[in-house]
């Protein structure tokens, strides 16, 4: 019967002893987090004060901050490479780079506070970083490279061809005087000699006295009459002088209206002739002989 005692108290001990244990368990809070849900752990202390939101960002992620000194390093070796205004031209263009970062990837202080848009932000800035690495370490490799290691030619590309040099035109053995002039004349393009004017409706019309009389009627200066100057010399130019000067002035005084050049050839039919008025006229023109 006492054994029976002995046995009938550690069973009700025991149930105490559970009961007791239970009790902090169904105080405990509903709303405890599991151990795996626990709240991230906190910034690197001193993070806050970093100037800009991306700054904090990067000091309080290790992946980022271990990119950022992986391209510390980059910049420094590259440094290495260049005198002083070598390194200020470098640090000129990792301050563009960074305009460029913040706009690639722009960080606010709200993406701090919101653990998933952190975490975009970080990707993409290691993203740029990395890229950013790179380039510096291909640049510095390129700047050592001694220039013995470059090619001194390239084997198989084709010779340089030279265009074969024009035969020298013979000069015109042609003599040309102002008689030379007299005939029609039709406006012409320069590059074809391709006419623009036919001779009923535009023309130049020379005489064998050295007269001219030129018509275009769609500008204000034509019809236009003159006298070519008697000394003048055809290749070099001859002035056009007023058909009627004023009375009791010299013809060769009075002042020119135009320029007559004549470009010959081998032949009088494909010979050139270039009108150019005096100022304040601007016009210029090249005529062919009409046919």
């Amino acid at each position: 019967m006492r054994a029976l005692s002995l046995v009938g108290g550690f069973l009700a001990a025991g149930s105490l002893l559970a009961v007791v244990t239970a009790v902090p368990a169904l105080s405990a809070p509903a709303d405890t987090p599991p151990p795996e849900a626990a709240a991230p752990e906190a910034a690197a202390p001193g993070c806050e004060a970093a100037a800009t939101p991306t700054a904090q960002l990067m000091c309080g992620d290790a992946k980022l901050a271990a990119a950022g000194a992986a391209m510390d390093a980059a910049l420094a070796a590259l440094g290495a490479t260049t005198d002083d205004s070598g390194r200020a031209a470098i640090e000129d263009s990792q301050t563009v780079w960074r305009a460029k970062r913040d706009e690639t990837c722009p960080v606010t202080a709200a993406d701090l506070a919101d653990a998933k848009l952190a975490k975009t932000r970080a990707d993409c800035l290691a993203r740029v970083i990395r890229k950013r690495t790179v380039a510096l370490e291909a640049e510095r490799q390129s700047r050592s490279r001694p220039v013995g290691d470059l090619p001194l030619s390239v084997t198989g590309a084709a010779a340089r061809r030279f265009a074969a040099p024009q035969p020298p035109v013979p000069p015109i053995s042609r003599k040309v005087s102002l008689e030379t002039l007299a005939g029609r004349w039709a406006k012409t393009d320069p590059a074809d000699r391709t006419a623009i004017d036919d001779c009923r409706s535009s023309y130049l019309d020379i005489g064998t006295d050295r007269s001219l009389h030129a018509v275009e009627p769609r500008l204000q200066l034509f019809p236009l009459d003159g006298t070519l100057a008697a000394d003048g010399d055809p290749v070099q130019g001859v002035a056009l002088l007023p058909a009627a000067p004023s009375e009791g002035a010299q013809a060769q005084a009075a002042a020119p209206l135009a320029t007559l050049r004549l470009l010959p050839a081998d032949s009088p039919r494909f010979d050139r002739l270039i009108l150019r008025m005096e100022p304040p006229a601007s016009f210029a023109a090249e005529f062919v002989r009409c046919r």
